[in-house]
């Protein structure tokens, strides 16, 4: 037999083995780290409790603050209809079921908390997302997306983000204005609290860097009270810290 012929045979040979086994050996199992953050209860300051949900909570007189990390997994339940369909999902906030081929898994894409504001007696307060900051122990500062592109030049928005990102077709509009729409009924935007009000809504940032342990969520500038003409009279920064914990899972493809 001439000696290419031979080399075809061996090559069909292999592959027919390969078949049956399955090819074990040629997918190496890949891992993904699997980000969460958990409330650190020995550095809550004055004023701050720790519910069992793992929600932190600010109150003082009047007013009381809640802070808690969302996950992807709870974002999609969230919003199960717009997580599915893989990589035309249309959850603003995650990935949805869409599973990335290089990496072999769903990455995150931005770092998420709910928050809710409780005024019960105060003639009126006020949480500017702008003034916002995740803060970390490598000293990154991240700032808080806004929704739209004017709405400061020193943020990141989800209007820039997915304009960016969004291809030329009328689906695509589609998509953009789906998501867009999400996050206008969603995200905590600016805007004063009177007495008796309720506000909640997500704060955003990037995903985290890989290094990071630690973090602290700052609500800076939080404006208690107002002057006569109007102006913020008294504020706080109210602090919520977190640690990072990982977990790595395996996924074994053969």
């Amino acid at each position: 037999m001439p000696r290419t012929c031979r080399i075809g045979a061996l090559m069909l040979s292999l592959a027919v083995v390969c078949s049956l086994l399955g090819c074990a050996v040629m997918s190496p199992p890949r891992a993904q780290i699997r980000s969460l953050l958990s409330p650190i209860p020995e550095e809550l300051g004055e004023g701050y409790t720790l519910q069992d949900d793992g929600t932190m909570v600010y109150q003082k007189t009047g007013l009381k603050v809640t802070v808690k990390a969302v996950t992807d997994e709870e974002l999609n339940a969230m919003y199960p209809e717009h997580s599915r369909n893989g990589s035309t999902s249309t959850n603003p906030y995650t990935y949805g079921d869409w599973v990335d081929p290089e990496l072999g898994y769903t990455p995150g894409r931005f770092t998420v908390f709910t928050v809710t504001v409780h005024n019960y007696t105060l003639p009126k307060i006020n949480l500017n997302p702008a003034e916002v900051l995740l803060t970390s122990d490598r000293g990154h500062q991240l700032r808080a997306y806004l929704p739209e592109a004017g709405d400061s030049q020193d943020h990141p928005s989800f209007e820039d983000y997915y304009r960016e990102r969004m291809g030329r077709t009328g689906v695509e509009e589609n998509r953009f204005l789906e998501r867009m729409g999400l996050v206008r009924q969603t995200l905590y935007v600016e805007g004063k609290a009177f007495k008796g009000d309720t506000k909640e809504g997500f704060l955003a940032f990037d995903p985290l860097d890989a290094r990071i342990k630690k973090v602290r969520l700052v609500l800076k500038n939080f404006v208690l009270a107002y002057d006569a003409n109007n102006w913020p009279a008294e504020t706080v920064d109210l602090i919520f810290p977190f640690t990072r914990l990982t977990e790595e899972t395996t996924d074994k493809k053969e």
